[in-house]
């Protein structure tokens, strides 16, 4: 049985959603007028965002397969510290040091996919289980950070192109975005994640291999938050311990907000990176307004409330 074919057109939700960035992105130009609507300001929203907008593309690939993963952001910690600590402590050249950071990163990922598709513990409980590991990990390695990263390996977050002056993990950020589009849209492997993830029995009746499959979108997921905490920890020039903390959440909130759903089954990698950018501008929107940071997370967790919530209720309707 061929597998669907991934949506051809940018579903509601996503439409919706680009609606409303825009009405926000007028709104706050109208009252911000002379330090949000700038090219400048913009540039720092992306900047920022490119290391969630990386995790991202794997999480949608995770919920289109129905699964999900909480350890990203402890992840992303830990491939950063294990890199730094190579680099700076034991003076590893930039390749090895990147490979070992990428490779404990996709090892990660490929014990969630273990866990969860061959093992059948449950998904919440094993990535949950996992960010504590992982972040015990990162402070082990790396303890609270480590500083003075050389220069041969910073120039990967920091470098910008000569013309928009975009870093470099923002353009790394969109060809993985436009080739995941692709992969998903063209290759019948990637299409699987869809019926895998709208039927997992008739999935496997129909000769799918499911928890290859599963396994996979986890190994991946893995390596592209070891890739957010590379270009993260070369951007700031210091590899820290909980700087992927909070990441998990943002990251599902702006993917499921983005289209993508918990039963699984639907999403785009376009909606992955509208949701990326809407959790973005409201962030910057926050700082801008010199709000107390405390409320950074609580406006995050309404957003997460109100898009589980959606998602709900779309769910019920397409069942009734």
């Amino acid at each position: 049985m061929e597998p669907p074919k991934a949506p051809s057109r940018p579903p509601s939700r996503e439409v919706d959603l680009l609606l409303v960035i825009y009405l926000a992105v007028i709104v706050f130009s109208i009252l911000y007028p002379s330090t949000f609507f700038s090219w400048e300001n913009a540039r720092a929203i992306l900047n920022n965002l490119a290391a969630d907008g990386i995790v991202a593309v794997g999480m949608m690939a995770l919920l289109i397969a129905g699964v999900f993963d909480l350890s990203v952001g402890s992840t992303l910690s830990m491939a950063g510290v294990i890199t730094g600590g190579l680099l700076a402590v034991r003076n590893w050249p930039v390749a090895a040091a990147v490979a070992a950071g990428l490779a404990a990163a996709g090892a990660g990922g490929w014990l969630n996919g273990v866990l969860v598709a061959r093992l059948r513990v449950n998904a919440l409980i094993t990535t949950l289980g996992n960010l504590l590991i992982f972040g015990g990990v990162a402070l082990l390695v790396g303890g609270p950070s480590i500083v003075n990263l050389p220069r041969e390996f910073t120039w990967i977050g920091q470098a910008e192109d000569p013309f928009l002056r975009l870093q470099i993990p923002v353009w790394f950020m969109l060809v993985l975005a436009a080739s995941a589009h692709l992969l998903l849209r063209n290759t019948r492997s990637f299409r699987q994640l869809y019926y895998v993830g709208s039927n997992r029995k008739a999935a496997r009746l129909s000769g799918i291999r499911v928890e290859r499959i599963q396994i996979l979108a986890f190994t991946l997921t893995g390596i592209l938050a070891g890739a957010a905490g590379l270009a993260t920890a070369a951007r700031f020039s210091t590899a820290v311990s909980n700087a992927g903390v909070g990441a998990e959440l943002r990251v599902i909130t702006a993917v499921i907000l983005g289209g993508a759903s918990l039963s699984g089954g639907k999403g785009t990698i376009a909606g992955a990176l509208i949701g990326v950018l809407f959790i973005a501008l409201i962030q910057n929107t926050i700082l801008t307004a010199d709000v107390p940071p405390h409320w950074h997370s609580i406006v995050v967790g309404c957003i997460l409330i109100l898009a589980l919530i959606l998602d709900a209720v779309q769910n019920r309707a397409r069942e009734s």
